[in-house]
């Protein structure tokens, strides 16, 4: 073999090696064959069970996934990204099974009957954030990075609208119209 193809060989191991370490950690492959994420409906578009993620005003909503979207917000430089999680532990056992070492602070809401984990590693002048919860027996996640102080609220309340727009009634894909 010519040292082009041995080259070529070991590019595509390291991009094979990359693709499922990027998946692994972003929790989409699923090597230890519990159910982690819930099928698209093609025929009507949505996780069955979960509901869709919602479109957020001033937001530009890009589908990761079968179940991750990211939205942008280029002009307050925001992204929020939203998952559906394993359903099979309870999303507090999820929560109890984070290293919370890693978090400078967390806190427990209710949003409108939703039990709520925030979760912020805080910096000087910008702060991370996960977001746990389960609604309508599907376990999500929604997390953001690079949050200025100044957009928080702008952050957390598009946080808060996600959550409070996952809606029971699947006839209407999963969300409920605000």
């Amino acid at each position: 073999m010519d040292s082009t193809m041995k080259k070529l060989y070991t590019l595509l191991i390291i991009l094979i090696v990359a693709y499922i370490g990027i998946n692994v950690f972003a929790g989409n492959i699923n090597f230890i064959g519990n159910n982690a994420t819930a099928p698209i409906d093609d025929a009507t578009g949505s996780n069955p069970g979960s509901g869709d993620f919602p479109q957020l005003q001033n937001f530009t909503q890009n589908k990761i996934n079968d179940s991750a979207v990211s939205y942008n917000d280029s002009n307050n430089n925001i992204t929020i990204y939203a998952q559906l999680l394993d359903n099979n532990n309870n999303i507090s056992d999820i929560v109890k099974g984070l290293n919370q070492s890693g978090y400078t602070s967390s806190q427990t809401i209710d949003q409108n009957g939703v039990t709520t984990y925030f979760f912020y590693n805080e910096g000087s002048e910008t702060y991370g954030a996960d977001i746990y919860f389960n609604k309508n027996n599907q376990n999500y996640m929604i997390s953001g990075s690079n949050i200025t102080y100044e957009n928080s609220d702008y952050f957390i309340n598009h946080c808060k609208n996600i959550i409070d727009s996952i809606s029971a009634d699947q006839n209407s894909n999963g969300l409920s119209r605000w």
